[in-house]
């Protein structure tokens, strides 16, 4: 007996949760928060009409405020199930103007049948139903409204979104352009210049073979992939510059300090190389004597901040100017698209001379592997995280 009794105590349990958890596809949309609203406007317009009737007030109350819960509770269910009906085939106002007035006239007859009230002349029920009318008339158009904007609110940011998402890409496939054309008189002064050296002096055009192979090798990759990662860039600009070191010779000499905990980190691709290119062609080549580039990386606040500096001839060249070239103006349309107000890019005057850019974007990790490139830390220097490359 106990066991049958258990039985179908638990086989009321599952009808019950079932019951609970059943959700009709016409009532697709609807939650609790609905019928919460429905309940506590229908009490307040019930209490409102008792305050203002010369009437008993719980008489009143009690006659309104069933009669404007029936009224919500059908016009929610109407316009449920009319907008899961005729989706995008009927306007939107005209679906709320239809379950209001199914809905009120659906609740006038209920509430007679339910026993609330009795039979009332044509007049007195017209006016009852004119009052729920304009009542939840003024609900339902508050409520239009307020789905239209934010409809619209969510619209314009998708559209925003995607205009952002196409400047990215757009800026993305120039720099894919870019990178695909390996600047041709670059590769033909390497290769005539490793040449002549292999004619004169055999030890350094192997030497700058070595580094022009290391820079191939790191920049190939970034023609086929649009994420790159601090290391690798580092490691390219770092071939560049042992290429321009040997062709310049003493006249460049190059320090690259960045803690081995950022290697990994997520870092646009080419960026660096082209604030090192602009540092040897603007900054170090007009001066008889050149200089000294540095590659500096550190981290605060989780922002990324990787700095390029030279002992040059500064911003007041026409070369630089006020920082508005082409290729720096391609770093800020890309750091924008990229991440928009997320990361930033300056150039300021280094001390005493030179020029010192510095590009900040969000530290982001990459922990796929591959991510760090091999670099081996110079022994008896821990403060300097890659090794220091200097004029050999």
């Amino acid at each position: 007996m106990r066991n049958s009794r258990t039985i179908q105590e638990g086989r009321l349990r599952r009808v019950l949760h079932a019951l609970l958890r059943y959700e009709p596809t016409l009532l697709a949309g609807l939650t609790w928060s609905h019928f919460g609203y429905v309940a506590l406007l229908a009490s307040a317009f019930g209490v409102a009409r008792a305050v203002q009737s010369r009437d008993p007030a719980f008489e009143v109350a009690w006659y309104w405020i069933p009669m404007f819960s029936l009224s919500g509770l059908c016009l929610l269910l109407c316009a449920a199930v009319l907008t899961n009906v005729a989706t995008h085939r009927i306007p939107r106002s005209i679906v709320l103007a239809i379950a209001l007035v199914v809905g009120c006239a659906l609740a006038f007859k209920l509430h007679s049948w339910l026993g609330f009230s009795a039979a009332v002349p044509f007049g007195m029920a017209f006016h009852k139903l004119r009052v729920m009318l304009l009542q939840w008339g003024l609900v339902v158009t508050a409520y239009y409204f307020i789905e239209r904007s934010i409809r619209r609110a969510v619209e314009l940011r998708h559209a925003e979104l995607e205009l952002h998402r196409m400047e990215a890409q757009m800026l993305e496939a120039r720099l894919q352009v870019m990178q695909a054309q390996v600047e041709p008189h670059f590769l033909f002064n390497t290769l005539a210049h490793v040449q002549r050296l292999y004619q004169t002096q055999p030890t350094r055009g192997r030497s700058m073979l070595d580094s022009f192979c290391a820079y191939l090798q790191a920049a190939l990759p970034r023609m086929r992939g649009n994420g790159s990662t601090l290391g690798k860039e580092v490691d390219l600009a770092r071939a560049y510059l042992d290429i321009q070191q040997i062709r310049m010779g003493h006249r460049l000499r190059h320090e690259i300090a960045v803690p081995p905990e950022l290697l990994a980190a997520s870092f646009p691709p080419m960026m660096l190389l082209s604030l090192v290119e602009n540092a040897v062609k603007h900054g170090l080549n007009p001066l008889r004597q050149g200089g000294t580039i540095r590659i500096l990386a550190a981290s605060d606040d989780h922002t990324l901040r990787v700095t390029v500096t030279d002992n040059g001839i500064g911003l007041s060249t026409a070369a630089y100017g006020a920082g508005d070239g082409v290729g720096l103006s391609n770093i800020r349309s890309r750091l924008t698209a990229l991440y928009r107000d997320r990361a930033r890019f300056t150039l300021d005057p280094n001390t005493p001379q030179g020029v010192m850019a510095t590009i900040h974007v969000p530290l982001t990790l990459d922990r796929r592997p591959g991510a760090i490139p091999g670099v081996s830390v110079h022994p008896g220097r821990p403060q300097i995280c890659v090794p220091i490359a200097s004029l050999r």
